[in-house]
């Protein structure tokens, strides 16, 4: 027991000494610890209180995100409920808006197309009487010039194709003249019969190949002259070539002639033949032929020409006087056939400013204007 109490004693001394010796230490090494355990703690917590700020962050801009979406999807689905209001009531705004433009416009147009079809109606009697008229007196006056020009031409023919009476043969009849009468009047009434401007060319040209035993209608288009019908001078030119023949006035000679002074002009081949911008250049004249050229004037202007000469054969009695008379009344139908068609373009022009459809349903306005009429 003394041992134990004296190790005892001992180890409690070494103890206290141990204690004196490295209290200090102890003490200095606490109190690092402490102060980095401090130091630790303030730095854990800044890191905490930095993460839990950054978690607090991300959490609010998460929730502000979700509630922006939200507050989004919702004003959405309002504004498309309130544009989709908006366009059924602005439908139903424009539906029965044109419903009452239509109406309205139904009613007026039916109203403007009675008032206008008796405007034009009457606008269209008048130009029609107004064109009859005009047409009426265009006619009678071209029918008299023509029959005082036709009198006159008759008139002079007896005497340049009669021979000079001798005495007791002035009361003898003159079958020559009887038989030249007849064809010229004959002559005068088809072409009078003529509808159409090609038909009195046609006619014409028939008519002055029973004069002479060669003739040819030409007309006459801008600076040129340009064949229409030939007769007696071969199947050449009596054939589809007559169409093919163009000339200038110099090269047409008499019938350029003709064109450029308005009156007829004849030629003789002489001897020395005839003149070089005399003779025309679709034909050729043999001595002692006579050729003439009358123009056809239709108000004024030379339209066509008439050329003939009595080249191949004798020609029928007083031919050439012939061929100025059936070319001045020809011109004159013609004058006349071209105020008639120009009287009817007229009143077609007049007649076209009348609608055969209307743009607009007139039919159907008309039936619904009616329906919309207040019973009486």
């Amino acid at each position: 027991m003394a041992l134990e109490d004296e190790v005892q004693r001992s180890v409690e001394k070494l103890l206290q000494r141990t204690r004196k010796h490295n209290e200090g230490e102890v003490r200095a090494f606490v109190s690092e610890l402490l102060t980095a355990a401090a130091k630790e703690r303030a730095t854990a917590l800044q890191d905490g209180r930095r993460i839990a700020a950054s978690m607090r962050q991300k959490a609010v801009r998460e929730e502000g995100g979700r509630v922006r979406a939200e507050v989004e999807k919702t004003w959405a689905a309002k504004l498309r409920e309130v544009n989709e209001t908006a366009d059924q009531r602005l439908e139903s705004g424009l539906h029965a808006a044109r419903e009452e433009s239509d109406r309205r416009l139904t009613l007026t147009v039916a109203s403007v197309r009675d008032e206008g079809q008796k405007v034009l109606a009457a606008a269209l009697e008048a130009a029609r009487l107004e064109a009859d008229r005009t047409l009426v007196l265009r006619v009678d006056q071209v029918r008299e010039e023509a029959e005082r020009t036709i009198a006159a031409e008759l008139a002079s023919v007896p005497a340049l194709m009669a021979p000079e009476p001798t005495p007791g043969e002035s009361d003898r009849p003159d079958p020559d003249h009887d038989e030249a009468m007849g064809r010229l009047l004959d002559g005068v009434r088809r072409l009078d019969r003529a509808s159409r401007l090609t038909e009195v060319l046609d006619t014409l040209s028939e008519l002055v190949g029973n004069e002479a035993p060669r003739a040819a209608v030409l007309t006459v288009q801008a600076d040129r002259v340009r064949g229409w019908l030939f007769r007696g001078f071969g199947s050449t030119l009596d054939g589809d070539e007559a169409r093919q023949v163009d000339l200038t006035y110099d090269e047409a000679g008499i019938v350029g002639r003709a064109v450029v002074t308005g009156d007829a002009c004849s030629v003789v081949s002489g001897p020395n033949g005839v003149p070089a911008d005399a003779e025309p250049a679709f034909t050729t004249l043999p001595l002692g032929v006579h050729a003439l050229a009358a123009p056809v004037l239709v108000g004024g202007q030379v339209m066509a020409v008439v050329y003939g000469d009595d080249a191949e054969r004798r020609p029928a009695a007083a031919w050439k006087e012939s061929l100025e008379v059936l070319a001045r009344h020809a011109g004159h139908c013609l004058e006349a056939l071209t105020a008639e068609r120009a009287s009817q373009l007229a009143v077609q022009k007049v007649e076209s400013l009348v609608p055969d459809g209307p743009t607009l349903p007139f039919d159907e306005a008309s039936s619904e204007a009616d329906r919309l009429k207040p019973e009486a």
